[in-house]
């Protein structure tokens, strides 16, 4: 999955210029919206399903691991297939695992006293992990805007290359979870099962919406929307391992991570494939000119004397 992160990645950075990036660092305001809804609405949402659907403390708590994470690299990839805004893409990504260092530290304490305690250990950040994974994310993308500002035909190559590399990759994972955590799908609740279901919909319609309420178009909408819904799973993952002791605990623990990736990238697939259908029948109909005929008309009396004069 490390070489498939990294291909990506360099992929995406071959498809955004120095510029874009530069723009967005000039004009933040995408990359503030973003920041807000990953780090004060999505772990709101987190902790308002686990209370409506009257989760176990656990598997509570694992949607809360999820919800309080950063961004994962896979939001990227998305992105590029909607349309969106990638290179606002990258800067949220970077950004959210920037202020992950802070960020998930309050809201799990924020959130999660309600089942964990004050009283109980404290949550252990993975922040080694936190470090890698922005590694992985700007790293091959600064090498992939320098093969761009160079070389914009390779980096063409490269993009195309990294597409379908993402496309096996979110094959692989899909089947390699499913195949490894079968049980999970067993011993799930349905209220779970739905929890995992709605918290990256309901994430990507409260990010999109206060994107367009904050005057931002579909496309920064669109980018917005995907970045706060597909949280960095590995991240969540190492928060259980590290602060929970017990096989057991681990494993109610980790069914919701399991179920949100699953969903996560199903959601996404579909979403991708309505918008490519609709961009592909819908709006290019809309996007083309008006068709106007043009009718004969018979000639008046004095402009049929001055044709035979």
């Amino acid at each position: 999955m490390a070489c498939n992160t990294v291909t990506l990645m360099l992929g995406m950075g071959a498809a955004i210029s120095v510029v874009d990036l530069w723009h967005h660092t000039k004009r933040p305001i995408g990359a503030v919206i973003g920041m807000v809804s990953q780090f004060l609405v999505l772990p709101a949402i987190g902790f308002c399903l686990s209370m409506g659907f009257k989760l176990r403390p656990y598997e509570a708590l694992g949607v809360l691991m999820i919800s309080c994470s950063p961004g994962g690299s896979f939001s990227n990839f998305f992105t590029f297939w909607v349309d969106g805004d990638l290179a606002l893409s990258i800067m949220m990504t970077v950004c959210s695992s920037l202020l992950a260092f802070g960020g998930m530290p309050f809201n799990l304490w924020l959130y999660g006293r309600y089942w964990h305690g004050d009283d109980e250990n404290s949550f252990t950040i993975p922040f080694g992990n936190i470090v890698t994974s922005l590694v992985f994310v700007s790293g091959p993308v600064v090498v992939g805007m320098a093969v761009r500002h160079y070389r914009k035909r390779a980096a063409e190559i490269i993009t195309k290359v990294a597409s379908l590399v993402g496309w096996l990759g979110v094959i692989a994972g899909v089947v390699i979870w499913s195949i490894l955590y079968w049980q999970v799908f067993v011993t799930a609740t349905p209220l779970l099962y739905l929890a995992a279901i709605l918290l990256p919909l309901v994430g990507f319609i409260f990010a999109f919406t206060l994107a367009k309420l904050a005057c931002q178009n579909n496309k920064i909408g669109r980018t917005i929307g995907v970045e706060t819904s597909s949280q960095n799973i590995s991240v969540a993952a190492s928060i259980i391992l590290l602060s929970f002791q017990g096989t057991e605990v681990k494993g109610e623990l980790i069914l919701f991570p399991t179920l949100y990736g699953v969903f996560l990238i199903s959601e996404a697939v579909l979403g991708i494939l309505a918008f490519q259908l609709y961009k592909r029948f819908y709006k290019k109909d809309k996007d083309q000119p008006p068709m106007h005929t043009a009718r004969l008309e018979s000639a008046t009396p004095a402009e049929k004397e001055t044709l035979r004069v």
